[in-house]
C-alpha cells in the first residue's frame, strides 16, 4: 500500500484545516488551502513540499483562496465539483464578504469532478463523492485504499456543516451523510475541514444527524 502521511495546517479565524497528503517524497496533494496563504506557504516551504494537485471540497473562501498563489507557484492542478463553480469569484455566496474580500485573482480548474468518480493523483486512487447539503457542489474524497475521508464542511465530528448559507439544504446532508458516507467502512478515518478527526464507525453511533432525524 502506498504509504500516505497527512499533514495539516490550521488557518484563518474559522479554523480551517488545510491537509497536505503525500508519501516520502515532496510532491504532495493539498485539500481546502485555505486564505491565511502566509501561514500555508511557511508550512510548505518549511517541509519543502511541492503542491501538486489540489482537491476543493466546495468553494467557500476559507477553503480556497490561496488556491490563485499555489497555482502561481507550483503549476498546481485544481479540481472541484461544477456545481460549486459559481460561487467561487461570488463574494456574496463564497462569503469572503466577511473579511472585506471582493475581488479575486482567478485561477484554473483542471478537471471538474463527478460523484463516484474515480481519479488517481501521484499514486493515490480517490473516490469523489458527491456530498450536497452545505453548499450545492460539496464533495468528499475517500482515499479507498488507505481508508481515509475527507470530508469538507460536510461531516464533523459528532455534528454536520451549517445548511443556512447559500445553497445549503438540511435534506441533501442527511441524504448525503446518511445514505453516501454512513455506507464507508467503520474504520474510515474522517479528516473534516474543522474540528476533530473522527470516524465512520464513531459518527454513526454519535453524529447529531442520527438524533435530529429521530426527534424529526
Amino acid at each position: 500500500m502506498k504509504e500516505c502521511n497527512i499533514e495539516k495546517v490550521l488557518n484563518g479565524r474559522l479554523a480551517e484545516f488545510c491537509y497536505f497528503i503525500h508519501a516520502n517524497d515532496n510532491d504532495c496533494i493539498c485539500i481546502d488551502p485555505g486564505y491565511e496563504t502566509d501561514r500555508i506557504m511557511r508550512y510548505i516551504e518549511q517541509h519543502n513540499l511541492v503542491v501538486k494537485e489540489i482537491l476543493l471540497t466546495h468553494g467557500h473562501f476559507d477553503h480556497m483562496l490561496s488556491c490563485y498563489y499555489l497555482q502561481q507557484k507550483f503549476g498546481s492542478n485544481i479540481y472541484i465539483s461544477k456545481e460549486d463553480e459559481e460561487i467561487l469569484y461570488n463574494a456574496e455566496h463564497n462569503y469572503s464578504n466577511l473579511i472585506n474580500k471582493t475581488t479575486f485573482d482567478e485561477f484554473k480548474i483542471k478537471d471538474y469532478v463527478k460523484d463516484n468518480e474515480m481519479i488517481n493523483l501521484l499514486g493515490y486512487d480517490i473516490r469523489c463523492i458527491s456530498t450536497p447539503g452545505h453548499t450545492k457542489g460539496s464533495m468528499s474524497f475517500y482515499f479507498e485504499t488507505q481508508r481515509v475521508l475527507f470530508s469538507g464542511d460536510t461531516l464533523f465530528f459528532e455534528t454536520y456543516g451549517r445548511v443556512d448559507l447559500y445553497g445549503g439544504s438540511y435534506a441533501d446532508i442527511k441524504n448525503s451523510i446518511e445514505n453516501k458516507l454512513f455506507t464507508l467502512p467503520n474504520e474510515v478515518l474522517v479528516y473534516p475541514g474543522h474540528g476533530e478527526t473522527t470516524s465512520i464507525g464513531k459518527e454513526k453511533l454519535h453524529n447529531d444527524i442520527r438524533r435530529m432525524s429521530n426527534e424529526l
